[in-house]
């Protein structure tokens, strides 16, 4: 499956990618070109590209821009309908030294649904720290998955299922993205506040 990772080349984008470089064939998007394509040196089979040639390229696209740079997203419209997009936009602002979640009310995903209305927009791996996709993920970690039918959960399931170690579980329709947005501003701020290091805090799946 070919999956584009729109804002590829900032650091959470690089750390999916070349997560999913391990199952899939990865194309990094960015505003620039060139930039794109020096990351993509880094992952293993990837190619680079604006983020248009990225879209229409790819099967899958994922989402991993900074909140404040999601308004030129909807100029993709065309290039991603019918296509599966997931959301790994969190939007965050420093208070104080703490991490706060910046909308009063909905969520970053539900804003992206609003600007790709062609295409299946769900939120997933919103929830886990970069630091823990940076190395060998080698304990069991829940992925939320929030999208508006179980059919598009299951695509995106698939996806995640293809990642070693990580399991998914439905976490509701589309309206339910700000509640898993808002676990990560919690998870790093329980890490930095207590000193444990944030791939020891979050959702850890446990066999009974």
């Amino acid at each position: 499956m070919k999956i584009a990772v729109i804002g590829g080349t900032g650091k959470m984008g690089l750390a999916v990618a070349n997560q999913l470089s391990r199952q899939h064939e990865v194309i990094i998007g960015s505003r620039d070109p060139a930039r794109a394509r020096e990351a993509a040196k880094g992952v293993k089979g990837a190619t680079g590209s604006d983020y248009e040639g990225a879209a229409r390229a790819a099967d899958v696209v994922i989402v991993s821009v900074p909140y404040e740079a999601m308004a030129p997203l909807g100029a993709l419209a065309a290039a991603v309908r019918g296509k599966l997009v997931i959301s790994v936009v969190n939007p965050l602002k420093m208070e104080g030294g703490i991490l706060e979640f910046r909308l009063e009310r909905g969520s970053a995903a539900e804003e992206l649904a609003k600007m790709l209305p062609g295409s299946r927009v769900a939120t997933a791996f919103n929830n886990v720290p970069r630091a823990f996709f940076e190395r060998e993920i080698s304990a069991p970690f829940d992925i939320l998955v929030a999208a508006d039918s179980k059919q598009t959960y299951e695509e995106v399931a698939n996806i995640v299922r293809g990642i070693k170690n990580l399991r998914p579980l439905y976490a509701g329709p589309l309206s339910q993205a700000g509640v898993v947005e808002r676990i990560t501003p919690l998870v790093l701020n329980l890490a930095s506040l207590n000193g444990t290091g944030v791939l020891t805090t979050g959702f850890v799946s446990r066999k009974s």
